[in-house]
């Protein structure tokens, strides 16, 4: 239609277990410090937004297969949305995170998530091989079903975000 929603974007951490040739993320990039949020910082960063105006925003985080990492996302939300200032809250959050399970998209629906939106970068399978050499998102299937998989868990707002050139 005529409407356009934006959203501020909030990396929470740029700890990622995947190597994507493109990526300054990918774990063979030994040149960044590698940062994960506490949930104070977080807080801080959303206040920061709030007095900007800001109502949406896109939790970005690098892809960490840690066993621990969806509780700290489901904190993260938790943190966001209870955090409020003078210019009011956010009241909905847009996750781009790693793919899940069909059991593990259900705990993050139950947080209240906006939209769910995962990259696939290209959906050329031999261009996705040679860009991604190791690391959960080298499996092109896994990450090809991620939308499915969130909609079948019962999220309803779903996005893809392609990265035009990696393939003609």
């Amino acid at each position: 239609g005529r409407r356009i929603v934006l959203f501020a974007p909030l990396y929470v951490s740029n700890i990622c277990r995947n190597e994507c040739l493109y990526c300054g993320f990918r774990a063979g990039n030994r040149e960044i410090v590698r940062k994960k949020l506490s949930l104070q910082e977080i807080a801080d960063e959303v206040k920061i937004l709030t007095a900007k105006g800001h109502k949406r925003l896109l939790l970005v985080a690098g892809e960490n297969d840690s066993s621990t990492e969806l509780k700290y996302i489901t904190d993260v939300i938790e943190t966001i949305y209870k955090t409020r200032t003078g210019k009011g809250e956010i009241r909905r959050v847009n996750v781009n995170i790693a793919p899940l399970s069909i059991e593990q998209f259900r705990e993050l629906k139950k947080t209240g998530i906006g939209t769910y939106q995962i990259f696939q970068e290209t959906y050329h399978r031999q261009t996705y091989k040679s860009m991604h050499l190791s690391g959960k998102k080298a499996d092109y299937d896994w990450r090809l079903g991620a939308p499915a998989r969130a909609m079948q868990a019962g999220i309803d707002d779903v996005g893809i975000g392609p990265l035009f050139g990696l393939y003609d």
